[in-house]
């Protein structure tokens, strides 16, 4: 007995379901169902034992040719076994078998070989596939396609189970007559000739591709999940499909195929999925449930139940409409991919409640002309998806709130966002496109995004601006309702000049275009991040806590409102001032900022007038106008501290104007304003003329010691080199030698002076040579010196540093008259000063530098009484220096902070009282001579050095250096150690320490005999 069962799968609980000639038969007996002989197809295939299997062994050749078979008897009969195991060589075409001789009757074809190309084709006759329980072909080949080519044919007499394994293919082009076919196996079936067998279809695994209109012959369709059916391009499939458990439909790349059968599920509803880049079109009403899920290409459809009445989930796909539709599915879904509806030129109306299936990154897209109306109740649509309107229209049905609150929404350029005169939410608006408001209203933002919408509202309905972001309406729209910014910027650079607008307490309102009417509780800030103009078609209104945020420019341009119509302030009205650009405010500049037919009220200015150290500002109005007043309320010089600050603020009142006067006036405290005027005085060049002064001592203390040592006076130097010709020549020689000598004395000091309060701390380092030479005329000793020494100088705390090359040349001469020294001299310095500082500012900087000259002249004389005590040798001495420094004039280099001066003279006079001592002394055998001084000099007349300087286009102002010390105690100590008979080596040290000064030096002195 041969049955036509087309489908059975047992359920984990041992029920199964089958359909026999298109009937569902149903039990809980899985055995009963066994005994009764129904159960015929299975996914593997049953073959009677009876018959033995014959190897088809040649290459091409009749099936009919016993020759051609192992062993050689045809296999011909219920089920028989054929094998087709020879491999076909490598040559694209395979090999043919001819049923012309037949028909031949099977109960099992097994298709096994393998090969890179080619394969068998079963051509020219008809093959009958006939078992006693269920016929089977079974394609296990990998690598190569048999086929059943269209000149010959399958006649399934038997319900026949058809196994592809995975990665094999089997092509039928021929026929296929008969009972059922079941396609089995991981495999690919395909079927392109026009079938005849009545006995269903059933997929139980891999993919049924088909290119015939009846390739699925009159019988319908079942299909387990996981199963695809593919159909090919221009193909038309009127079978009915049932579905258990789902299945997905595929349809390639460039293709349209049709499924008109009708569609239903079995059992375990799971959705049919879409895959392929091509089209599907759907035209019958399918009774499904479980819903359709487009991954791939597009599914049209043309009837409203085409997709039943389950989900419809797009995830890359599209939905197309082929007729005007009401779609009754429950909901549509947008997977992470995002999907596309297109109305293809019809309307299609949906209830479907509309949300995100997986985490919302992809964008529903409404293309094609017509409308997609979206109905149903409020909130009934709430994806996060983003919406993309780029053709037709997308309309809200009959109710407000339909769209989605949390979707992003682009309308493009020639799309309509449509309202259908109910208030709507949005996320937010962007676009180029059209809203038809209506007598509805739109709400949007609520989404916190920032976008712009060049596009037109349109409508009598109202637009109220929710969230925290920024939304811009470039273009120009009649909608006449209000407008209302409730929270976040609504920025108009385009016109709303039919729409009064509200600007909520929460709210802002910017931009540089036209509005209607103004009623601001909120903020109002013309322009977009840039001065701008707002104009008003009519009246503006601002009311108690309102604020109007006005940008100013170094142009002395300012924001403003236009209003054609009266302008009323109301009291407690705040005007704030930003991206001011402080150093380019100049007092006595008036901005206008409200311009009106009339003007009622003044606003209040918000926060601490007081923008600068020196600028404030000031709110006032008059019939027609509002403005906001600059004025300087202190000057540079007032806001000082110290003599040098308000010598340097002074200086800068009278400069002329420029980008350093800017920079001051923009500095927010006058403690900025002190520490700037403390970096452009000047200090270093005041500084360094009482360093100057001060270090003429080095000349002094060189001479005065080689008359010490000339005489043979107590705290001489008797390790310093002396030179002397005699009967052989030059030869060094005693210090206190009679002959005419040469010396040299080298000396290095470091030393600063602390703050005074005024000057900043000043550190200096120098070094240098003498050379001398004297001889003896009378009594006296008369000579000559000469020399260079660098100096290097810095004040840190005012980023300037400096450094002079010294060239020294003097006379000198002493005498004792009993034990009465006197010793004096005269010389004169030339001084070649560099030096450099910076100015940083904030909104400032400037590196200045200058290169000047200067000179030192000084004379000094010392009078000493030398007297012993045993060992000791004793000095008291009174020594007087007057100094005089003349600095030429300088102009500095560098920007607007650069400083000139004049020629200047500047003098100091030094007394310093104290005691000279030595002894000789011997350690370890070695003879040696200590010797120290201690002593205290005293400056007199001013001892703070001042430089005049000015800025350009300034009256001069002076300022002060670090001061002279005015007292100092005075320190020498040295020994000098007999080394050998002709050789003395001789340490020193000298120090000076003031109240706020020091300075130390260092000497080291070998003199040898020859």
């Amino acid at each position: 007995m041969r049955h036509s069962v087309c489908a059975a799968r047992a359920k984990g609980d041992g029920e199964v379901n089958a359909r026999l000639a298109g009937s569902l038969l149903s039990s809980t007996s899985l055995p009963a169902l066994l005994l009764a002989g129904l159960i015929v197809a299975a996914v593997t295939p049953i073959t009677s034992g009876v018959a033995s299997a014959e190897d088809f062994a040649h290459n091409s050749g009749d099936w009919g040719t016993a020759a051609n078979w192992t062993p050689a008897t045809v296999p011909n009969g219920v089920d028989a076994v054929a094998n087709f195991n020879h491999d076909a060589p490598d040559q694209g075409l395979g090999y043919t078998v001819f049923l012309a001789g037949g028909p031949y009757t099977v109960g099992t074809l097994n298709l096994n070989a393998t090969s890179t190309s080619g394969g068998y084709r079963f051509s020219s006759g008809v093959l009958n596939f006939e078992a006693s329980g269920q016929a089977a072909i079974n394609v296990q080949t990998h690598n190569f396609i048999p086929d059943l080519d269209a000149s010959a044919s399958f006649n399934l007499v038997s319900d026949t189970v058809v196994t592809v394994d995975a990665g094999a293919h089997f092509t039928a082009d021929g026929v296929i007559s008969g009972a059922s076919l079941t396609k089995s196996g991981d495999g690919l079936l395909t079927l392109n000739g026009a079938n005849t067998y009545t006995g269903g279809t059933n997929l139980y695994g891999g993919t049924l591709s088909l290119g015939n209109n009846a390739a699925l012959g009159t019988g319908p369709v079942y299909a387990n999940g996981g199963t695809t059916i593919d159909i090919q391009n221009g193909i038309t499939i009127n079978n009915d499909l049932t579905m258990y458990a789902g299945m997905n439909l595929n349809v390639g790349l460039g293709a349209t195929g049709t499924y008109a059968g009708q569609i239903s599920e079995f059992s375990d509803p799971t959705a049919i999925v879409k895959t392929g880049a091509g089209t599907l079109v759907l035209t019958n009403s399918n009774s499904f449930s479980s819903g359709a899920m487009i991954e791939e290409g597009t599914i049209r459809v043309t009837a409203d139940h085409a997709l039943g009445s389950g989900p419809i989930t797009l995830d890359g796909g599209t939905l197309q409409a082929g007729a005007n539709l009401n779609l009754p599915n429950v909901s549509i879904l947008f997977g992470a991919a995002g999907g596309t509806i297109d109305t293809n030129g019809f309307d299609v109306s949906t209830t479907a409640s509309m949300g995100d299936n997986d985490t919302p990154s992809g964008t529903f897209t409404k293309t094609g002309a017509g409308t997609l109306t979206v109905d149903g109740f409020a909130g009934n649509n709430n994806y996060a998806t983003a919406t993309d309107v780029a053709q037709g229209t997308l309309k809200a049905g009959l109710g407000t709130n339909l769209f989605s609150a949390n979707s992003a929404y682009t309308i493009e350029s020639g799309a309509t966002l449509d309202l259908n005169n109910f208030q709507q939410t949005i996320g937010s608006l962007a676009g180029a496109g059209t809203v038809n408001a209506g007598v509805g209203g739109l709400l949007t933002g609520g989404n916190n995004g920032s976008t712009v919408f060049s596009g037109v509202i349109t409508g009598n309905g109202g637009l109220i601006k929710d969230g925290t972001g920024t939304f811009e309406l470039s273009g120009s729209s009649p909608l006449s309702g209000g407008v209302v910014v409730k929270a976040g910027t609504l920025l108009v650079s385009g016109s709303l000049v039919s729409a009064g607008i509200t600007v909520d307490s929460g709210g802002t309102l910017g931009g540089g275009g036209t509005v209607g009417v103004l009623d601001a509780f909120g903020t109002v800030a013309p322009g977009k991040n840039a001065i701008g103009t707002l104009t008003v078609d009519y009246s503006a209104q601002f009311r108690a806590g309102s604020t109007y945020a006005v940008e100013l420019n170094s142009a002395g341009l300012s924001d403003l409102i236009d209003a054609t119509g009266a302008a009323t302030i109301d009291s407690g009205a705040g005007l704030t001032v930003s991206n001011i650009g402080l150093g380019s405010l100049v007092a006595g500049t008036r901005y206008t900022v409200l311009e009106a037919a009339s003007v009622s009220g003044t606003f209040t200015l918000v926060g601490d007038p007081q923008v600068s150290a020196f600028i404030s500002l000031s709110t006032t109005s008059d019939a027609t106008h509002a403005y906001i007043d600059v004025t300087q309320t202190q000057t540079f010089g007032s806001a000082g501290l110290t003599p040098n600050q308000i010598a340097t603020g002074a200086g800068l009142d009278s400069a002329a104007s420029s980008a350093l006067v800017s920079a001051v006036l923009a500095l927010p405290s006058d403690a900025a304003a002190q520490a700037a005027f403390d970096q452009l005085s000047g200090e270093v060049h005041a500084s360094a003329k009482g360093m100057l002064l001060q270090d003429s001592h080095f000349l002094q203390d060189a001479v005065t010691a080689r008359l010490r040592s000339a005489f043979g006076d107590s705290g001489k130097t008797t390790s310093l080199p002396v030179m002397a010709y005699g009967e052989d020549g030059v030869q060094s020689v005693a210090a206190d030698t009679d002959r005419f000598a040469i010396w040299s004395q080298g000396f290095g000091s470091w030393g600063g002076t602390d703050s005074d309060g005024n000057a900043a701390a000043f550190d200096r380092s120098t070094g240098g040579l003498l050379v001398g030479a004297d001889g003896l005329a009378g009594d006296w000793r008369i000579g000559v010196v000469g020399g260079y020494s660098r100096t290097s100088f810095n004040a840190d705390d005012r980023h300037s540093s400096g450094d002079s090359d010294n060239y020294h040349l003097g006379l000198y001469g002493g005498t004792n008259w009993g034990a009465i020294a006197f010793r004096t001299g005269a010389a004169y310095t030339w001084h070649r000063i560099s030096t450099s500082r910076s100015v940083a500012l904030q909104g400032f900087t400037d590196g200045l530098s200058a290169d000047y000259d200067a000179a030192t002249a000084q004379a000094f004389g010392e009078l000493a009484y030398k007297t012993d005590a045993g060992p000791f040798a004793f000095e008291p001495f009174a020594n007087l220096a007057y100094v005089n420094l003349h600095t030429d004039g300088f102009a500095e280099s560098g920007g607007a902070a650069a400083l000139t001066s004049g020629s200047s003279s500047s003098d100091a006079t030094f007394t310093t009282l104290g005691v000279r001592a030595s002894t000789d002394i011997t350690i370890g055998g070695v003879a040696a001579t200590a010797r120290g001084m201690f002593g205290w000099r005293h400056a007199y007349g001013e001892v703070t050095p001042l430089s005049t300087v000015a800025f350009a286009g300034g009256d001069d102002f002076t300022i002060a250096g670090a001061p002279i010390a005015r007292d100092a105690m005075l320190v020498e100590a040295g020994f000098d150690v007999q080394l050998a008979r002709n050789a003395t080596l001789g340490l020193s040290y000298a120090g000076q320490f003031g109240p706020d000064a020091f300075d130390n030096g260092f000497k080291a002195n070998l003199g040898i005999s020859f």
